[in-house]
This record gives structure tokens, C-alpha cells and sequence, in this order.
């Protein structure tokens, strides 16, 4: 039987200690991390929030064939 697992909010991984330990071996700081995430955080902020009904979402797998590359065939 499948547990539920919860994501860790993103605050409460920048908290951790161990954070420290893997932006020491990869030589970058804490200010260069919160940059990275505030750039982010802006960038998603003018994403558009629109979804695609389903049935457009939906892929029309023999029309892709048709027209698809081969590099593009495990889009559908």
C-alpha cells in the first residue's frame, strides 16, 4: 500500500543545515541560491496562468506521426 508523501515546502529546504554542506562542495553561496530563487520567483510570476481544456491537451498521435520528426515521436 502507497503512503502519501508531502513535498517539503521550499522555505523549510533553504532552512536546512545539510544546505550548507552541498553549496560548500559546489562552491556556491547562500545569496547566489536566493538570487537563483528570486529570479525564478519572478519569472513565474508573469508565466500565464491559462490551462488547456483537455480535449486540446489531448495528442492526435497518427496526425503527429504523419508530420513529426522521428526525435519527436515520444512528445505524443
Amino acid at each position: 500500500m502507497k503512503t502519501a508523501w508531502k513535498e517539503p515546502k521550499l522555505e523549510d529546504l533553504l532552512d536546512d543545515p545539510i544546505l550548507d554542506v552541498l553549496l560548500a562542495h559546489d562552491r556556491i553561496s547562500r545569496d547566489d541560491l536566493h538570487q537563483v530563487v528570486e529570479r525564478a520567483r519572478r519569472a513565474l510570476a508573469l508565466a500565464p496562468r491559462a490551462w488547456k481544456l483537455e480535449e486540446e491537451a489531448l495528442c492526435d498521435a497518427p496526425a503527429a506521426m504523419v508530420k513529426a520528426h522521428p526525435r519527436d515521436f515520444a512528445t505524443c
